[in-house]
């Protein structure tokens, strides 16, 4: 079963449970992944991962604000969202996976400077891990 299948079976169980944050939480991701559709990006596992990933970082950053905001209601249920979203990805590689396959692409690479390895290492990696971690790493390397 592939992550759009596994999206509308959940999105159907939701409903009969009346689980209504879950239910929204779905609906967006199925709504987003439409909206690439019908602009014309042809939609992939891969695809599907970019718009799951967005959203989980729409939701940490929305977390963040709320806390800093003293809306700790509101922080929760983005928190509830996030952590449904993050159910739906794969998991993400460890730091030390990631220093080995950042250390290989940074010796592949004939500019060393950070913005191609950094473009480089995204591609490499394909979704692996969050960008934040990988500039955080390749830091440390270059």
């Amino acid at each position: 079963m592939n992550t759009i299948e596994k999206l509308k079976e959940d999105m159907k169980t939701y409903m009969k449970a009346k689980d209504m944050v879950s239910l929204n939480t779905v609906r967006g991701i199925l709504n987003e992944i439409n909206v690439r559709d019908l602009k014309g990006i042809k939609i992939n596992e891969e695809e599907i991962i970019k718009v799951l990933r967005s959203e989980a970082k729409k939701r940490k950053e929305s977390v963040e604000t709320f806390q800093k905001a003293g809306r700790t209601d509101l922080s929760e249920k983005e928190e509830k969202e996030l952590k449904i979203i993050e159910g739906y990805l794969p998991a993400e590689i460890s730091d030390e996976e990631l220093t080995a396959k950042l250390k290989e692409v940074v010796a592949s690479c004939e500019d060393k400077s950070f913005g191609t390895v950094m473009k480089a290492s995204i591609a490499a990696l394909k979704g692996a891990a969050d960008g934040k971690r990988i500039s955080a790493i390749l830091k440390q390397i270059l």
